[in-house]
């Protein structure tokens, strides 16, 4: 009789100290404001959350690459368009100069205003952005194009390990969704070598320089096929920020729906907490009156 006696106290007082556990459990819930505290509260459901964790990590950064490629886009365009401008100038300097009332010292004259686009060209073609020149490729730590403009060779400043020239090639890319990755801006060949920016000019500045009406008007007309390159250029470079400016909404959706899926499985719902909280509490004080009662038994009630 004492063995049963014993097994029936322990066994109640588990079920009192699992219930109160209940208990302080949903109070805690409650006053956190959160269900999942540690792995153990529910192995299945904090596991996922793991995992919610790292994505809206990766969702973090893939908007931080969206926003500096589109920094970066914007600042090829606005190099782009004051490129666009110089050789829009060069263009009516050009025409200017290809009729028959213009002089050789007029010639001469322009020739310094040409000189001075091909230069301002260069410089946009080392335009930094933060740390690097935005237009330097796979070697961004490098100046892509000499300045001053030379008269004659290569305009890049980049050379082999043979001390031979070569040109900027390679682009910067950004991953700005999983799997998903863009090029925000091109290099200095693609923009001023490619579209035959810097040539025509520097063509231009050698035909006036040498009186040549005919060269001057050549010159004048390769300026203009330049510039519609040049501007579509500046078409592609605005649906580069489209592309990532819906990246960005992509990520903010995305972001939404996770962090919604997230409370789901971690936020506590009051209403309900609080529901249980009085459901259990009853349970507790309805065990605690029964195991009063049974401990109470002694031999003289079945006697």
């Amino acid at each position: 009789m004492r063995v049963s006696n014993s097994i029936i106290i322990a066994r109640s007082q588990l079920r009192l100290q699992q219930s109160m556990q209940g208990i302080d459990r949903v109070r805690d819930d409650i006053a956190t404001g959160v269900k999942i505290r540690k792995m153990s509260d529910n192995a299945t459901d904090a596991w996922q959350l793991v995992r919610l964790g790292s994505s809206m990590r990766a969702i973090t950064q893939f908007r931080r690459n969206a926003d500096t490629g589109i920094n970066r886009a914007q600042a090829e365009e606005t190099a782009l368009n004051l490129l666009g401008n110089s050789l829009t100038r060069a263009i009516e300097l050009g025409v200017s100069q290809s009729n028959a009332t213009a002089s050789a010292e007029s010639r001469l004259t322009v020739k310094k205003e040409v000189d001075q686009l091909i230069n301002l060209a260069a410089d946009l073609g080392n335009t930094r952005f933060a740390d690097e020149y935005l237009f330097g490729g796979t070697r961004a730590g490098e100046p892509p194009l000499q300045t001053p403009a030379p008269t004659t060779g290569s305009f890049s400043r980049l050379t082999d390990g043979g001390g031979n020239s070569v040109n900027p090639s390679g682009n910067l890319t950004l991953e700005v969704g999983d799997g998903k990755f863009v090029t925000p801006n091109h290099n200095a060949t693609e923009v001023f070598i490619d579209t035959d920016a810097l040539d025509a000019l520097r063509a231009l500045s050698t035909a006036l320089g040498n009186n040549d009406r005919t060269a001057i008007q050549a010159a004048a007309d390769r300026l203009t096929g330049s510039s519609n390159k040049v501007q579509a250029l500046v078409g592609k470079n605005g649906a580069r920020i489209n592309e990532m400016e819906s990246a960005k909404v992509n990520l903010d959706v995305m972001e939404m729906n996770l962090t919604e899926y997230r409370a789901d499985l971690r936020d506590t719902e009051i209403d309900k907490a609080m529901v249980e909280l009085v459901g259990k509490q009853t349970l507790y004080q309805a065990a605690m009156s029964a195991t009063s009662r049974i401990l109470g038994l002694s031999l003289a009630n079945y006697l």
